[in-house]
């Protein structure tokens, strides 16, 4: 077994309307953004942290939406960042994804982040980008 094969396990997208390759884009898609915006990597660890501030596992995710917002309207950027990490959370929390989902899904966009945050990307179309693409990018072609 691959570890892309076992952290697909582990994310128990099998048989979920969340490919893995869906995952990887969404996460992509975050990462990007929350470099141009300048973010810190620790604002993705803030994140992370903020699913488990309430007991229940579902709930989580909508916590998580409310602490992505206020980070953004606190630090005065992120905007668009937070707004698609939002939305990953609030799709996720629609098909009854718990914490334990979200917050491995946002480890995927802080490894993602990890990879390019001192790398210079070319101009790309964040609303566009696949993990294909960024990785292609990150080998050099």
């Amino acid at each position: 077994m691959t570890v892309a094969e076992s952290y697909m396990i582990a994310m128990n997208v099998c048989g979920s309307s969340y490919s893995y390759r869906d995952l990887l884009d969404m996460a992509t898609r975050i990462a990007v953004q929350a470099k141009i915006d300048g973010l810190a990597k620790t604002q993705i660890e803030n994140l992370i942290g903020s699913l488990y501030m309430v007991d229940d596992p579902k709930d989580a995710l909508l916590i998580a939406q409310l602490f992505a917002h206020r980070q953004a309207a606190r630090l005065e950027r992120g905007f668009r960042t937070m707004s698609k990490v939002g939305e990953a959370l609030n799709s996720m929390y629609s098909m009854g994804k718990d914490r334990v989902f979200a917050s491995q899904f946002l480890g995927l966009v802080k490894w993602i982040y990890e990879c390019i945050e001192d790398v210079r990307l070319p101009r790309v179309n964040v609303e566009a980008i696949t993990f294909d693409e960024l990785m292609k990018i990150l080998r050099g072609g």
